[in-house]
């Protein structure tokens, strides 16, 4: 089941969530609270209610004990009639039984449902597993960017919501 997390005790419960499922790919690519503080590999709590504060809505999906083994963040895009999908996130030992489909497809229905034309998420780019990912779910590279602030190029996805 996929809830709109609007709790502090399960905003708490998705920071684990988060930091497991990223800390693959901090660890993969050599990202450090150093050298990538934003990754979520590093996140805390005062963080990810910082961002709800500014609007960001996070969904967890849970297991049949309730407790979060996934979630994704969706926020008003900077682009005309998109919203951004953030941190999408599964627990590596959930991994590859639909559930990352599954928290895509419930935040596109999500963007759908606040009148969004499109979706669109920013990865590592070398990630290129991931970008396949997202691809095959039918997802256009739009452009690549560095930031000052990154080690690693941001690859820019969109697909319409439909």
């Amino acid at each position: 089941m996929i809830v709109d997390v609007v709790d502090d005790d399960l905003l708490d419960a998705c920071v684990p969530v988060l930091r497991e499922a990223f800390g693959t790919v901090a660890g993969e690519f050599g990202l450090t609270p150093e050298t990538a503080p934003t990754n979520a590999a590093f996140i805390d709590a005062g963080r990810l209610r910082d961002l709800a504060d500014r609007g960001y809505r996070t969904f967890a999906l849970l297991d049949e004990d309730g407790q979060p083994i996934g979630c994704v963040s969706l926020r008003p895009s900077r682009v005309e009639g998109a919203v951004d999908i953030e941190r999408l996130a599964v627990l590596p030992r959930h991994r590859h039984h639909g559930h990352g489909s599954a928290l895509l497809d419930h935040a596109v229905a999500v963007a759908r449902g606040l009148g969004a034309t499109a979706v669109a998420v920013g990865i590592i780019d070398e990630n290129t597993r991931l970008k396949t990912w997202y691809l095959a779910k039918g997802f256009t590279e739009t452009g690549t960017r560095t930031f000052d602030h990154l080690p690693f190029t941001v690859c820019f996805l969109t697909a319409p919501v439909t």
